[in-house]
């Protein structure tokens, strides 16, 4: 897995912080890391996610193609904006941007 986020990710990520009321440029990471404790867990930003991308595809709303161009190629090609994303690129790209980390630990209660 690349470092770097995906197009899709970059999307992803952009809603993440979305549903919690947030920008995601020019933070510390303590504000990082406050953010990331507010996040509800990866099923119900997965859900939130995919409704907010059947609404945009519902009302014909595509703001941007997706090219994966790159030197070399012999054409440009390009990628409709995506109407829903998979659970694992919800994942990757908390994983990839250092939010899941940043998360607290679910704490576990000790067996009786």
């Amino acid at each position: 897995m690349s470092k770097h986020l995906t197009s899709k990710e970059n999307i992803a990520l952009d809603l993440i912080f979305h549903y919690v009321g947030e920008s995601r440029i020019n933070r510390t990471s303590e504000e990082y890391a406050a953010i990331a404790a507010k996040l509800p867990p990866l099923k119900v930003l997965h859900g939130y996610i995919n409704d907010v991308l059947a609404s945009c595809a519902e009302a014909d709303y595509t703001p941007f193609e997706i090219s994966y161009f790159k030197a070399g190629d012999d054409h440009i090609w390009y990628e409709p904006f995506p109407k829903s994303l998979s659970m694992e690129t919800v994942r990757n790209a908390e994983v990839k941007s250092g939010m899941r980390a940043l998360r607290p630990k679910p704490s576990r209660r000790a067996k009786r």
